[in-house]
């Protein structure tokens, strides 16, 4: 599967550092395309295709520097009653993540321990200065199977390649087994130990697909819950008990009506002076290099809404398999069940309804849109931003000529590698939407022309009050 394409200008060409599966490849434009197409071998279809993952970017826990936190067990400091009363700030330094509802979402630049367990990532949930939530991660399988990285040797067939994968893969998989379970047991007795209390299950979330059953433990005022998804996520969340949920939804949020809902979510809805409709507060989730291009926009537009979830959770909650793909995971129900837990419902088309998009952004719902993608339309549409933003009369390319047409990676191409985006906008007199990726343009959308996306979508989810 193709993991990512991004393209570096060298004296003479243009190169591109191509992922398939957990490999690299420096390559040039031409033999580039040759490999996209050799990527899709890996690629299953089940009922519909599922988005693959391109695109790059990074978190606060994949830093460089080191932290004076890197290597502290922090659970002493984490659990202290000052910690909770505000007395005590936290300690290190936090790196604004998202906001969500009410709540802030920041995460620790650092890789402290916890439970005597390293921390793949810890975030800090505060609502204005009150710190409501700590949740850290101790093992997640999209960043393990996304970083899978080797070389396979030179030489080998098609087939010796997919060989080669499947075992390398097998391999890391039973690595990862070992990792999960040991971290699993070492956790756990640690909270054993550290609370001195027993474990009762709690339950967060309503929909089948999205409810989560972790085990909780209380400590004076504090609830302690581990979240263990089986082979791919281990989570503890720290809570005050007065806090705890059973929603995904934002406290602030949860006895909503439907009007409220619809009018909070309207009042996001812009009318700019060049006559565009834009949707504002949608903050991208970056995937890095994990095949989450479609949890990433859903997770967006679920962030968007209110829910308090990430791409860790969605993937696990999804049925995502530890191959480093999206393949045979549980994509159309997870999105469902998204849509039912923040309260709408949602229409699922296979070709892009312009009246319906347009309808559903002028009420504040973004629409997401799975799509053929390829390297060279992306910089295309990266391109005019650029020159957008320095003339106000830079146009696309004619959708009508025939060789701007065939440039696009349609439905009539098979071969195309699979993308998610999220429309949050457009601009009838010019026919153009504005979209969001999970890298490129982060939090300011780009444009294509409307005729080009409905030539490449092959789902649209829309949803509906």
């Amino acid at each position: 599967m193709v993991r990512s394409v991004n393209s570096y200008d060298v004296p003479g060409k243009k190169l591109f550092l191509a992922r398939i599966g957990g490999f690299k490849y420096l390559l040039s434009m031409k033999n580039s395309l040759l490999l996209l197409t050799l990527g899709l071998v890996y690629l299953v279809q089940f009922a519909v295709a599922v988005p693959t993952t391109f695109g790059g970017g990074g978190f606060a826990q994949n830093h460089k520097a080191p932290s004076p936190l890197d290597g502290m067990d922090l659970t002493s400091t984490m659990l202290a009653a000052a910690t909770w009363s505000g007395e005590s700030n936290l300690p290190g330094e936090w790196i604004q993540e998202a906001v969500i509802g009410g709540t802030t979402v920041s995460q620790l630049y650092g890789k402290p321990k916890m439970f005597g367990r390293d921390v793949l990532l810890l975030r800090a949930w505060h609502r204005g200065n009150v710190l409501e939530s700590l949740e850290a991660t101790f093992v997640d399988a999209g960043s393990y199977f996304g970083f899978f990285n080797e070389q396979l040797p030179k030489g080998l067939t098609k087939k010796q390649k997919r060989d080669e994968i499947q075992t390398r893969t097998a391999i890391s998989q039973e690595k990862f087994s070992i990792l999960y379970k040991e971290t699993l047991a070492a956790v756990e007795k640690a909270i054993d130990l550290e609370t001195n209390a027993t474990s009762s299950p709690a339950k967060v979330g309503h929909s089948r697909v999205l409810r989560a059953q972790p085990l909780e433990w209380k400590k004076d005022n504090i609830s302690v819950r581990l979240l263990a998804s089986d082979q791919r996520l281990i989570r503890v969340t720290l809570q005050p008990q007065s806090m705890t949920s059973s929603n995904w939804m934002d406290r602030s949020l949860i006895k909503e009506t439907s009007h409220q809902r619809l009018d909070r979510l309207a009042a996001c809805v812009v009318h700019r002076n060049d006559d565009a409709v834009a949707i504002t507060g949608l903050q991208p989730i970056e995937q890095g290099w994990q095949p989450y291009c479609g949890l990433s926009a859903l997770g967006m537009v679920a962030r968007y809404f209110g829910m308090q979830v990430d791409e860790a959770w969605l993937a696990a909650a999804g049925g995502f398999q530890n191959t480093g793909s999206a393949n045979g995971s549980k994509m159309l129900e997870l999105y469902n069940a998204v849509a039912a837990e923040a309260g709408f419902g949602l229409n699922r088309q296979s070709k892009l309804d312009e009246m319906a998009m347009r309808h559903a952004i002028d009420s504040g719902l973004p629409v997401i849109v799975w799509r053929r993608y390829s390297q060279e339309r992306d910089i295309v549409h990266s391109k005019f931003m650029v020159a957008l933003s320095k003339s106000p009369n830079a146009i696309l390319p004619d959708p009508n000529d025939a060789q701007e047409r065939a440039s696009w990676p349609s439905s009539s191409n098979p071969s195309a590698p699979l993308h998610a985006s999220v429309v949050c906008g457009y601009q009838p007199d010019r026919k153009e939407v504005l979209f969001l990726d999970s890298w490129s343009g982060k939090d300011v959308p780009r444009r294509m022309r409307i005729e080009e996306l409905a030539d490449t979508t092959y789902l649209c989810f829309i949803f509906k009050p």
